[in-house]
């Protein structure tokens, strides 16, 4: 009776042995499966700007996201560091790390391209050759462009019943108001003059008094930048380019591809703004920085609070 006791005691002894290594195992499996694997140290994003009202506040939008949304920190100094001569050297050489740009800019002024393609596919042109030229990647558009406008007051618009530049060319006796240059470029009027059959009076003042000479009707129609913040202040119509002549300006971020590959939570903070901003919503921000004189930063930041991003 004793050697049967002992013989149970033996195989008790056994199973709860094995019960113990097998759950052992697991919870090692567990905490195993639980690690991150190539888990993110904390960096130094470098933002870079153009220095003027929406590149800036474009610039402060990424800065902030990733702040708000990674472990990692985000330099500002250079925001206002430049035009885009200044700002692709400076990210292909690692100076900066992100800045916003424009399809049309990338395509004339970095790859010097002379013929502008479709704007369905200017975009993935733009990010093919930024890859394999530069090791930089481009992040999805952002849902607006800016490019060259014509403008005119909302009540001279009314009165001809032109809400496109097809309708504007047709009408004779017309008066394009721009500065020297205006009527020289072939991406301006001698471009327009091409594709439209523009044939306009020309009067030239300086660039800086373009929209009040219009508010003082010493023309009919103007140049601008579609989303300039000073069109809500006058509240001018821009014609719509109906044969696609001005070339297209899509907001983009250019990023160094190492930053997306080591840093991989940069660009998931960056993409809930991606696709997400219009026209008009950069009109209004804009305005709020050219025409009411707010810090770019300072508006970013509460358009990101508003849209529940941060």
């Amino acid at each position: 009776m004793l050697k049967v006791n002992k013989l149970y005691l033996f195989v008790l002894i056994a199973m709860l042995l094995t019960g113990l290594l097998f759950i052992s195992g697991c919870a090692a499996e567990e905490e195993a499966a639980a690690e991150p694997v190539d888990e993110e140290e904390p960096g130094v994003i470098v933002l870079g700007g153009k220095g003027w009202a929406e590149n800036m506040t474009l610039a402060h939008m990424a800065a902030i996201l990733i702040e708000e949304n990674t472990i990692h920190s985000a330099d500002t100094s250079k925001v206002d560091m430049g035009p885009t001569e200044m700002l692709h050297p400076a990210i292909v050489s690692d100076q900066i790390d992100i800045y916003p740009e424009y399809t049309g800019t990338s395509w004339l002024v970095v790859l010097e391209q002379e013929e502008m393609p479709p704007h369905e596919e200017i975009f993935g042109e733009v990010r093919d050759a930024y890859a394999e030229q530069f090791n930089l990647t481009v992040l999805e558009p952002l849902g607006f462009e800016n490019t060259f406008a014509i403008a005119m007051t909302a009540e001279r618009a009314e009165e001809l019943e032109v809400s496109t530049l097809s309708e504007l060319a047709a009408i004779p006796g017309l008066t394009f108001i721009g500065d020297s240059t205006t009527f020289t470029r072939p991406d301006v009027y001698l471009g327009l003059e091409e594709t439209y059959g523009l044939d306009m009076e020309q009067v030239i003042v300086d660039t800086a008094f373009f929209y009040e000479s219009l508010v003082q009707e010493q023309g009919d129609v103007t140049t601008c930048f579609s989303t300039d913040g000073r069109l809500k202040e006058y509240g001018f119509v821009v014609l719509e380019d109906d044969k696609l002549f001005f070339p297209p300006y899509d907001a983009i971020y250019v990023v160094r591809s190492e930053i997306i590959e080591t840093y991989p939570s940069v660009a998931e903070a960056l993409s809930p703004l991606l696709g997400s901003l219009n026209e008009e919503t950069m009109i209004g921000l804009n305005y709020l920085v050219e025409v009411e004189m707010q810090d770019p930063e300072d508006v970013a930041r509460e358009y990101l609070e508003e849209q529940g991003l941060i």
